[in-house]
């Protein structure tokens, strides 16, 4: 449930349950509270306080009532008349006796006194009826009881009389109580919410509260297990779904810092291996230890290829740099495709024939096809290939190398097609990798950083193109990548890219 709607709904609650609450309580007392009057039984609601004050009075008038059958005579005693009046009195009422048309006892107190020519005549009035008359100040409720016989002429009336001045100090009362109640029920009611709240509100803020401590301390290794639909937890999972993330990226650094260790590791155990070369030789030269010209210039000829083997080294760990921090710089230009791959497809013929190796170029598209791109970079992708195949060739056959270029629509596609060790189908998804090799116990026979094919996947995406490759275990291997083609409206330009 939303927390908009949540709330919404305590508000509500808010509202109604006091209400209902209030009904509740009123059906309760209305139905338990009775009061006899008569031969009837009614319901005595403390909401009506005419009602309710009149009541006060019934002990009185029943005594009264039975006086009137069984001791008449008592309404003329004025001793016992008073101890009536003092009993009401203590209600707030007060008692009038009339015997034919005199007054013979008035407990009225001062201001209170009725109009004694408009109290109602013997007989108007049953003792259950309640009458209002007019006192001197204000009116009053009055009751009857009637006594004697109206045939002897000696028949009285005793007059219960309830000054409506007594109503305030009863509402009073009743309101008090309704205050009472209904401030109950509101703390109550509260509460619940409050508690509610509290549970489904509080405590995930806590465990959010709680797993941001942990993120902040590096603690990465929890679960902030907070369900519901509401937003406090969508909020919590992302919080989780934050941590996941940081987690991961903390891995990968990880893994990166070992890549990179490994990486420095490798570099520096290839180029110490042709810097002792270098060493060797030219310490031998200078020892005389080659006298004679032809072996001095395969001593030369040796520190020249190490020297270059080292060069090499040095131009990946360079490139590596560039691509660890985004910042490889090109130089894009409307290129022939025919010459440029002819003239790179020239230099390799002539190095393959001296390792004695085979290398064919076969190129299908047009001659007047263009494309937009960075020539030494591109040269550097075709390097790469050409020198991975090289690398990784068969120990029992001669290498062969081609290079097909091809039309496909609006990009060349250019294939390096070797007859090398292969690729393995579970290190095939990964070649591209940074810093991956196939070989991972670090055959020292193979020469390399384990970044040639990354660079080959970083220049050609940051040329707008795709490379893959193919493979099979023992026969060799296919690499592919696409360059766009340049359209008559393209304008050469140069561009110092940070992808």
């Amino acid at each position: 449930m939303k927390l908009k709607t949540r709330l919404f709904l305590s508000f509500t609650l808010i509202i109604i349950l006091p209400i209902l609450m209030a009904f509740a309580l009123y059906g309760f007392v209305a139905l338990g509270g009775f009061r006899r009057g008569g031969n009837e039984m009614r319901p005595l609601y403390f909401s009506n306080t005419v009602d309710a004050l009149t009541a006060n009075t019934d002990a009185d008038v029943n005594r009264l009532k039975q006086w009137s059958k069984a001791f008449p005579e008592r309404f003329l005693n004025r001793e016992i008349l008073s101890d009536i009046n003092s009993s009401l009195s203590e209600k707030n009422s007060f008692l009038v006796v009339k015997q034919g048309t005199k007054i013979i006892f008035d407990g009225a107190p001062d201001g209170m006194h009725p109009r004694y020519s408009k109290l109602p005549i013997y007989g108007k009035l049953s003792a259950t009826d309640v009458l209002v008359v007019r006192l001197e100040n204000q009116s009053g409720m009055l009751r009857e009881v009637d006594f004697g016989n109206y045939r002897d002429h000696n028949h009285g009336q005793a007059f219960v009389i309830t000054p409506t001045g007594s109503i305030v100090p009863g509402a009073g009362r009743i309101l008090l109580t309704y205050v009472f109640w209904m401030a109950l029920i509101l703390f109550f009611t509260a509460l619940i919410i409050v508690s509610t709240l509290y549970n489904s509100i509080i405590r995930k803020i806590r465990k959010m509260q709680e797993a941001t401590e942990n993120i902040r301390g590096g603690n990465l290794d929890f679960t902030l297990d907070v369900k519901g639909t509401d937003e406090l937890s969508e909020l919590a999972g992302s919080i989780e779904r934050m941590k996941n993330r940081l987690r991961a990226d903390a891995m990968q650094k990880i893994q990166n810092e070992d890549a990179q260790r490994k990486f420095l590791s490798n570099i520096t155990h290839d180029l110490k291996t042709p810097l002792t070369s270098v060493i060797g030789y030219s310490e031998g030269l200078l020892d005389g230890i080659a006298p004679t010209p032809e072996k001095q210039m395969k001593y030369v000829q040796t520190i020249h290829n190490k020297a270059v083997e080292m060069n090499d080294l040095l131009n990946e760990l360079s490139i590596f740099t560039k691509i660890d921090t985004n910042s490889i710089l090109y130089n894009f230009e409307d290129i022939n495709v025919k010459g440029f791959f002819g003239e790179f497809a020239e230099e390799t013929e002539v190095e393959f024939e001296s390792q004695n190796a085979g290398f064919r170029y076969v190129c299908e598209v047009a001659d007047d096809t263009n494309m937009v791109a960075d020539p030494s970079q591109i040269k550097r992708v075709l390097h790469n290939l050409v020198s991975n195949a090289v690398k990784y060739r068969r120990d029992d056959t001669e290498l062969k190398v081609m290079l097909l270029v091809s039309d496909a629509g609006e990009f060349i596609q250019a294939e390096v097609a070797d007859n090398g060790r292969g690729i393995s189908q579970e290190d095939l998804p990964h070649v591209f990798e940074r810093l991956f090799r196939a070989d991972k116990a670090r055959n020292t026979q193979i020469k390399g950083s384990g970044i040639g094919l990354s660079i080959v996947k970083k220049i050609v995406n940051d040329h707008g193109g795709q490379v893959w490759a193919t493979s099979n275990e023992g026969t060799g291997s296919i690499f592919y990548f696409l360059l766009r083609k340049s359209s008559d409206k393209e304008e050469p330009s140069e561009q110092d890219s940070d992808n």
